[in-house]
């Protein structure tokens, strides 16, 4: 199955790709990146009809 971009984020300098980087690697910043990332995401999916993780092919 193909990755689907969910959130893109840009930064103007390097400096400030790290910061925010390092704040999602803290607890708020974990807090931040699951209610607006990952929860969205999944609802995404799984709202969406799909009821389970795909299977792996063995």
């Amino acid at each position: 199955m193909p990755w689907k971009l969910v959130w893109y984020g840009a930064f103007e300098t390097e400096k400030q790709a790290r910061d925010f980087e390092q704040y999602l690697k803290n607890g708020s910043g974990k807090s931040f990146a699951y209610k607006r990332l990952v929860s969205v995401a999944l609802e995404n999916d799984f709202g969406s009809g799909r009821k389970g993780s795909p299977k792996h092919k063995a």
